[in-house]
């Protein structure tokens, strides 16, 4: 296993990695593979991460053992919804309301992963 930080790292670089933690003021706010988030852009066209913005949430429960990973998105930013994007195996980009308990249990599941590697 391999700690290291990267500031922009060129696109050969990042699609050398296994799997990715995001971390901001001390929380992670995205983990996940690498893999997903390189189908996600090139799927658009770009040499880098292009994430569009959450509208709305699910009205569904994602049970986490078929949650892979996980973005935070905040309203503070581009978008207009506080929103945490969950990341399926089957490869689906589902919106989620961060306020939600399941959504919360799902997000602590997934960082209880990071730790344990």
């Amino acid at each position: 296993m391999q700690f290291f930080s990267i500031y922009q790292p060129h696109y050969t670089i990042f699609k050398l990695s296994d799997s990715l933690t995001l971390l901001a003021s001390g929380k992670v706010r995205f983990y996940g593979r690498v893999q997903e988030t390189l189908v996600q852009s090139e799927s658009a066209g770009y040499e880098s991460s292009n994430f569009d913005c959450c509208l709305q949430y699910t009205e569904k429960i994602l049970h986490p053992k078929f949650i892979v990973g996980f973005t935070q998105q905040l309203a503070n930013e581009a978008c207009d919804i506080n929103a945490v994007i969950l990341y399926t195996r089957r490869r689906l980009a589902v919106c989620a309301d961060p306020k939600k308990n399941w959504v919360k249990q799902a997000v602590h599941i997934l960082s209880q992963r990071v730790k344990k590697m």
